[in-house]
């Protein structure tokens, strides 16, 4: 009988299996695709290789979750760092978003001339570095003693960050900022977008300061795509079982069974790296959980992504994320950004035999791709790439003129078939005023022996939450675990 059998090889699944083998559990992983990470993995079409979503990496720093697991573990993360971290473009400005903070404050003074911004991004940066300090620290959460922890080991900092879990980011950039103009507010608020699935006014100031400072972090290249991430964590897992499809899992007196297209399993605890909006799918006693979470939780985002592998010559400091805003709403999306992600030109999987490897991808709502006849959504699919195509070449034209030797999309329906995510949504639950601090989801189930991983669960989204999750989980069910 196994200790734990977690379900799904995304990055919570991936984490949570190596630290529980590490510590001497049988643990057995299942992931129903060829390959981890799902859409935070690396894919094969046509003969190229690509991240199958934006590909930014950041958190490996000994003091952030990502890089503490990895010291845990005793890994080595195919990684390389880079600066910038990203460049933004909005109409004529161009705005390199540098790790150091001055010289990034320095672009974004010359982009926005005429107001006083030092305050607000010294604000922003005391928030982030007091939030990463405290939360780490007085995990698990939600705990009664979480907020008491939280008050006598970091006094100065809880007071300081208290109220900013309940202000508004809009609000608070506003007292610092006065009138800033809606191209400024259209710069910070997809920052706040990308990290936390909420715009500035929906997004409290404590996690809108870690969206936007996230950039002035150590931002990391992956070396032969984001897969590469968690191959090394699934180094230290005990047992992986590709393409296993888990059918249900049958709660028992002693455990659960979890039965799988290649027979059952028996397994002490069940961890279930899936949405919230799922669950209920696998276990007939969470179907009311997940029902209640579509209601509670019904503002979620999808992604429409644009893959391509292109031949060429590029400029050599040509950056590897670009962020492209616009003022009017994208046709067929109904969003106003797109975020581009380049591999580097001697990258041994990506960029083979002198090919580049593209991901462009925006949000989307979901309704706008559910319900269409076949012809109808190929159509929109095709013009939906040609109008993302053409925004790009705008503000890249250096791309304009690359051999493209492979060019394809993804809609929510296409995450849908390969994630089997809830309508195909990306990114979780928002992180915003009506779901966090206190409504945002628990790694808890009301099924004993049953925990979720994930960016559905807190604090959810990318490499930092998502690993940060793990290790709240895992101070819940495992008493002797101490990540120094």
């Amino acid at each position: 009988m196994l200790d734990y059998a977690v379900i799904g090889g995304g990055i919570g699944g991936v984490l949570a299996s190596a630290v529980l083998s590490h510590m001497g559990k049988d643990v057995m992983l299942f992931e129903a695709l060829d390959y981890l990470g799902g859409c935070a993995g690396t894919f094969k079409r046509g003969g190229f290789y690509y991240n199958a979503g934006a590909a930014t990496f950041v958190g490996k720093e000994e003091h952030l979750p990502v890089g503490k697991l990895a010291k845990y573990l005793g890994v080595e993360l195919p990684v390389k760092p880079i600066d910038p971290a990203m460049v933004v473009y909005i109409e004529d400005k161009v705005i390199k978003r540098w790790k150091d903070a001055d010289k990034s404050l320095y672009d974004i003074e010359t982009a926005f001339p005429g107001i006083k911004h030092g305050g607000f991004w010294r604000r922003v940066h005391q928030v982030s570095q007091s939030l990463w300090s405290i939360w780490q620290d007085t995990l698990p959460y939600p705990h009664y003693l979480s907020p008491i922890k939280s008050f006598f080991k970091h006094t100065k900092d809880f007071l300081s960050v208290f109220m900013c879990n309940f202000l508004d980011a809009k609000k608070v950039a506003s007292v610092y900022l006065g009138r800033f103009n809606s191209d400024y507010e259209l710069f910070l608020t997809h920052h706040t977008l990308i990290t936390a699935q909420g715009f500035l006014e929906e997004v409290p100031f404590s996690v809108a300061s870690l969206g936007l400072t996230y950039p002035n972090l150590t931002n990391y290249y992956v070396v032969g795509g984001m897969g590469k991430l968690l191959d090394a964590f699934a180094q230290r897992v005990k047992s992986i079982a590709f393409k296993t499809k888990v059918k249900s899992i049958k709660r028992k007196p002693w455990g659960f069974v979890v039965e799988t297209n290649r027979g059952n399993y028996e397994a002490k605890r069940v961890i279930l790296n899936t949405t919230i909006w799922n669950a209920g799918e696998l276990i007939e006693e969470l179907r009311d959980f997940s029902e209640k979470a579509k209601r509670r939780y019904s503002k979620i985002w999808g992604a429409f992504v644009v893959y391509m592998t292109v031949e060429g010559s590029l400029p050599e400091d040509f950056a590897h994320h670009h962020l492209m805003l616009f003022r009017e709403p994208i046709p067929y999306t109904g969003s106003r950004s797109l975020f581009l992600s380049i591999s580097e030109k001697d990258d041994p999987v990506l960029s083979k035999d002198g090919t580049r490897s593209i991901t462009l991808s925006t949000h989307t709502k979901l309704e706008l791709w559910e319900g269409l006849s076949n012809e109808v959504y190929a159509e929109k699919k095709e013009r939906a790439t040609e109008y993302a195509l053409e925004l790009v070449y705008k503000h890249l034209p250096e791309l304009r003129n690359l051999k493209v030797l492979n060019l394809f999309a993804g809609t929510p329906k296409t995450f849908k078939t390969y994630t089997r995510r809830y309508r195909g949504s990306v990114g979780g639950v928002p992180v915003i005023k009506q779901n966090f601090p206190f409504r945002y989801p628990s790694p808890l189930t009301p099924v004993p022996g049953v925990y979720l991983v994930g960016d559905t669960v807190f604090p959810g989204q990318g490499w930092p939450g998502v690993s940060m999750g793990v290790v709240n989980l895992l101070k819940f069910i495992e008493k002797d675990f101490k990540l120094c």
